[in-house]
This record gives C-alpha cells, structure tokens and sequence, in this order.
C-alpha cells in the first residue's frame, strides 16, 4: 500500500483550472488581449516609466500592430490628451538599433514621423508618441520626464497547477 502511495505522489499531477478569462483592472482600457493605462497624471523619465509600469505588473507599451498603433493614436486624439507619450522602445544599448525594452527584440512595425530617428544632438535613445505630429513616433530623450503608456497580458483564465 506504500509503495503505492509512494509511486502515485511520485509520478505527479498536473490540474488544468478553467475560470473566466480575466478583464482590464479598473481605469484600464481593453483591446484585444491587452489592457492599457495612459499615464498622464504624472510625468516621468524613461527608467522611472519602465519601473512604474514594471511595479504594476506591466510593461511599458510595445506597439506590435498597425491596429493597434492606430488603436492607441485614435484613443489619444479622441480624448484630447496632451503631451508626448513614451513608449518601450529604445536604442540605448546600442545607437541606431531600436528594441523594445521587455523582449529586447527589433520592431516589425514602426511609425517613425518622417526623418525621424534623428538623433538629434546624440542624446535621443527613447521613442515617444510625439502629438505635435499626430502621435507619429520620435526619438527623444530618456532623461525627459513625459507621459507614458503602460500595458499587460490578460491570460486566458486557464491556470495549470503541478
């Protein structure tokens, strides 16, 4: 009897738990799998963006999407919201090689405002949402408090335990 306790405890369990798939935490905004925040109540550098957004379980936005570049341009114009927006791009490490910051892949898609990286006076290393051009992208610099925009994953609702 022991040792059949014993092989079943050793073989494992996996246990799949199937709930409701999760939604947007309040004052967020839903779109597809995603949920973002809009900062715009405070504004801050790039390092102190990334970690607030990091604190909240979150990343600084990674536009993936002309969908959703456009999603986050039309949400910005329609509710008048000033000021530039970061977002989670840079070439910090390395100048002229934009990754996003969580993946530290490269972007498919970009809507860099045109001449636009331009390094202007070699300190611009952070992308933002620049309004003064329809919230095309600009590179800016990182040490420049701005507006930023936060976003997470929603899961599934599946949870797999063991």
């Amino acid at each position: 009897m022991i040792g059949s306790v014993i092989n079943f405890i050793s073989l494992g369990a996996v246990v799949i738990v199937s709930a409701q798939p999760e939604s947007c935490p309040h004052g967020w905004i839903q779109r597809g799998s995603s949920c973002y925040a809009f900062i715009n109540d405070v504004k801050e550098d790039w390092m102190v963006a990334m970690s607030y957004c990091n604190g909240i379980h979150a990343k600084l936005v990674e536009i993936e999407t002309v969908a959703e570049n456009e999603f986050i341009r039309l949400h910005l114009m329609d509710n008048n919201l000033q000021g530039e927006y970061m977002i989670g791009l840079s070439d910090v490490l390395l100048e002229g090689d934009w990754v996003w910051t969580s993946s530290q892949t490269n972007p498919i898609y970009s809507d860099w405002y045109p001449g636009q990286p331009d390094n202007y006076h070699t300190h611009e290393d952070c992308a933002i949402l620049w309004r003064e051009h329809g919230y095309h992208w600009n590179d800016a610099p990182c040490t420049v408090p701005y507006n930023f925009i936060c976003e997470k994953e929603l899961s599934d609702g599946t949870d797999i335990i063991g």
